[in-house]
C-alpha cells in the first residue's frame, strides 16, 4: 500500500525518510484538513468531533468552542500558550543542563559502531607500534537483546472488566492491530529500542494521516533519540513528569518551504540563539557543501492543564495549538510517549552501554596487548656480542624483530638470550577472556540468542528466554508500560475520529484473514436507520493488555498432538491440520482433501 500523506498536525522532517512533520506541514500548507482532522495546525476540526463523539464518554474533552484556536499563530483566546521567548528558553535549558547526558548518548552510538578508540589512543599504540584492535561486543550484544525482545514481543488484546464489555474490547483489539499493521509498527520498534538500548531513552509518536477513506488514519513511529528533547527535571522512567518534550532538526530552504512556505526569510533573519547539540557537531559534515542550514524546533508543553505544541524557528513562531490527541479521562496529552532505559542519581538517561564499556575496552586493551607481546621480543646480550664499546644495537634489534633474521656474532652463545614475554602473554589472555565473559553473563545469554534447539517447544524456549533475562526485569517492565500506554492511545485517537463507514482486514489469531466492519449503516428491527460497531459511541471500560505470542503457543499445542500420535494416541487428522503452522489456505485445501470419500 503506498504512503500516506499526514495531516497538518504532526512533526515534518524530524525522523527520515517519510516525516510525520514534513508529511503533515504539507497538507497544512495546501489547506488540506478533512473535517474529522484533530490537526491543530490547519486551525480546523476538533470543533466538528464534539457533536459526532458526544455518545462516548471518551470523547468527551473539553474542546475549543470555535474552530480558530490554532493556525499561523497562537488564538487570542488561548491565554494558557507559553510565547516563544519561554520556548526556547525550555530548549536552551535542555541542551545546557543534559550536556553530560547528550556526550554518554554519543559515545555510546560510537561503541555500538564499533568505533572503541580514541584519537589519543590510537596515537600512542602507533607510536609504540601496537596494532589497534576492536573486538565489538557491545553492538553484538545490543543486537541480539534487541532480537529476543522481538521474539518476547506480543499481540495487543483488550479485555473487558465486566461481562457486557466483551463485544467492544474485541473490536478495540482489531481496531488497535489494524492502526498497528498500517504503521508497520514491528520494525518501527525495532528501530526505537536498538537505538534506545543505546542512547537510554525510547521514543514514539502518534500521527494522523490521511487515509483511503473519508476519515484519517491513525499513525504510530519511531522518533530518533538524537534528535529528542525534554524537560531537564524530569526523573521518572516514563517521564510523566515532563512538562515539555519535543524534537529538533536542522534543515534546508527546500524542506522549510514544504512545511511552512513563505516564512523562510522571517525565520531566517530572526535571532537563533538556542544553542546546539553534539549531535548536531557530528553532522556538520552534511554542511559542508555550505547549504544554509535552520533549525526547526517542534515542541510540545503542558500549561494550565492542558497540552499544547508550536513549532518555531529561531525567533519566529510558525504556528502553535492545543493538543489534538487525549487520554481515556479527555484530558490533552502529547502525540511523544517516551520510556528510559535507566536514570542515574543525577537524573542523567542511559542506556545498556554504559555498563559493557568498561569490559569492552578491556577487550580491546588485553587483546591489542597480547597482540603485541606476540609480535615483539626483548634480548639480553653481552656487550662483547655486538662489538664491545661500540655496539651495533639497532642491527640486532631489527634482525631480532625479523622471523627470518639473522644475528652473527663470535663468542659464546650464552652472551645472547632472546627474552619472550610468554607469561605475561598468558596473563593479557586471561584478563581479556574475563572481560568477555562479563559481556557475555549480560542479558540473553549466547544460547539463547542463537536459537531452540531441534527438540525443543517454543513455549519452552519462550521461558527460558525469560530466565535468561531475568535482569532486564525493569527495562522490560516500563518497554510493556510503554506500549499499552500507545495502545490506548490509539485507541481514543480512532474512537474520536473514525466516523465514516469502514472496512478493517486484520489478522485473527489462527492467522487467517478477517474482515471487521466498523460504523457500518443498518436498519435495526423497527425499521430505523443505525450503526453497526459505531466506536464513537461505545461505552465501555477497557483494559489494555499484551496477548501471548501466538505462533509459539499453536507451535507448541502442534507439537504435542505430534507427539501423541507418535505415542499411538488416536488423534483425528484434522485436529492435526488445524493446529498446524500451515497456512491458512493451505489448512483448508487440506482439509478438503482428508473430507473427501
Amino acid at each position: 500500500m503506498p504512503s500516506k500523506p499526514a495531516l497538518p498536525f504532526g512533526a515534518p522532517g524530524l525522523r527520515q525518510p517519510g516525516s510525520s512533520l514534513l508529511r503533515m506541514a504539507m497538507l497544512s500548507a495546501a489547506g488540506q484538513a478533512p473535517a474529522l482532522s484533530p490537526a491543530g495546525l490547519a486551525g480546523t476540526g476538533l470543533a466538528a468531533t464534539a457533536g459526532a463523539k458526544a455518545a462516548s464518554p471518551q470523547a468527551r474533552a473539553p474542546l475549543p468552542d470555535d474552530d480558530d484556536y490554532a493556525g499561523d499563530a497562537p488564538s487570542p483566546e488561548d491565554d494558557g500558550a507559553l510565547d516563544i521567548t519561554e520556548l526556547r528558553k525550555q530548549f536552551s535549558d535542555y541542551v545546557a543542563i543534559k550536556q553530560a547526558e547528550i556526550r554518554e548518548a554519543r559515545n555510546a552510538l560510537r561503541y555500538y559502531h564499533g568505533d572503541q578508540w580514541t584519537k589519543e589512543q590510537l596515537d600512542t599504540l602507533q607510536a609504540r607500534g601496537q596494532p589497534a584492535i576492536t573486538f565489538n561486543r557491545i553492538g553484538r550484544k545490543i543486537d541480539g537483546l534487541v532480537g529476543v525482545l522481538e521474539k518476547l514481543r506480543g499481540d495487543p488484546k483488550a479485555v473487558g472488566r465486566v461481562e457486557n464489555d466483551e463485544q467492544g474490547a474485541e473490536l478495540s483489539t482489531q481496531c488497535i492491530r489494524y492502526a498497528l499493521d498500517m504503521s508497520r509498527f514491528a520494525a518501527q520498534e525495532t528501530e526505537a529500542l536498538r537505538k534506545g538500548a543505546c542512547t537510554g531513552i525510547v521514543i514514539a509518536e502518534l500521527g494522523i494521516v490521511a487515509g483511503d477513506k473519508l476519515d484519517p488514519d491513525i499513525d504510530v513511529a519511531s522518533v530518533d533519540a538524537t534528535t529528542f528533547f525534554y524537560d531537564p527535571r524530569s526523573l521518572k522512567l516514563d517521564f510523566s513528569d515532563a512538562r515539555y518534550m519535543g524534537v529538533s532538526k536542522l534543515v534546508t530552504q527546500d524542506e522549510f518551504d514544504e512545511l511552512f512556505p513563505g516564512k523562510w526569510d522571517e525565520a531566517l533573519s530572526s535571532l537563533d540563539d538556542t544553542g546546539e547539540t553534539e549531535f548536531d557537531l557530528d553532522r556538520a559534515y552534511l554542511w559542508s557543501q555550505g547549504r544554509t542550514r535552520l533549525r526547526l524546533v517542534e515542541h510540545w508543553y503542558r500549561a494550565k492543564g492542558e497540552w499544547r505544541f508550536a513549532f518555531y524557528a529561531g525567533a519566529e513562531l510558525l504556528r502553535a495549538g492545543l493538543s489534538p490527541f487525549f487520554d481515556e479521562k479527555g484530558k490533552t496529552v502529547s502525540r511523544y510517549d517516551a520510556f528510559a532505559v535507566h536514570v542515574d542519581e543525577a537524573g542523567d538517561h542511559y542506556g545498556f552501554v554504559r555498563n559493557l564499556i568498561g569490559p569492552q575496552d578491556a577487550m580491546n586493551q588485553h587483546r591489542s596487548k597480547s597482540v603485541h607481546i606476540m609480535n615483539t621480543r626483548q634480548l639480553k646480550v653481552n656487550r662483547r656480542a655486538i662489538g664491545g664499546d661500540q655496539p651495533d644495537i639497532e642491527t640486532l634489534r631489527r634482525e631480532a624483530a625479523r622471523p627470518d633474521g639473522v644475528m652473527l656474532y663470535d663468542g659464546d652463545p650464552n652472551d645472547v638470550e632472546v627474552i619472550e614475554g610468554q607469561q605475561e602473554f598468558i596473563r593479557q589472555t586471561q584478563y581479556y577472556q574475563d572481560a568477555k565473559d562479563e559481556i557475555e553473563q549480560f542479558g540473553p545469554n549466547p544460547q539463547l540468542i542463537g536459537g531452540q534447539a531441534p527438540d525443543q517447544s517454543g513455549r519452552a524456549f519462550a521461558m527460558a528466554q525469560q530466565s535468561g533475562i531475568a535482569e532486564l526485569g525493569p527495562f522490560l517492565a516500563q518497554w510493556r508500560a510503554w506500549k499499552l500506554r500507545l495502545y490506548r492511545k490509539i485507541w481514543v485517537a480512532q474512537q474520536r475520529n473514525w466516523t465514516a463507514e469502514r472496512i478493517l482486514r486484520v489478522t485473527n489469531d489462527q492467522g487467517a484473514a478477517q474482515y471487521v466492519a466498523v460504523n457500518q449503516p443498518a436498519v435495526d428491527q423497527f425499521g430505523r436507520p443505525t450503526l453497526v460497531n459505531a466506536i464513537g459511541q461505545l461505552d465501555v471500560d477497557i483494559i489494555m493488555d499484551q496477548g501471548h505470542d501466538v505462533p509459539s503457543v499453536i507451535s507448541d499445542n502442534f507439537d504435542l498432538l505430534q507427539a501423541l500420535t507418535r505415542s499411538g494416541a488416536p488423534v483425528p487428522p484434522q485436529l492435526l491440520i488445524e493446529l498446524s503452522p500451515a497456512s491458512q489456505s493451505a489448512k483448508q485445501r487440506a482439509l478438503a482433501l482428508v473430507g473427501q470419500p
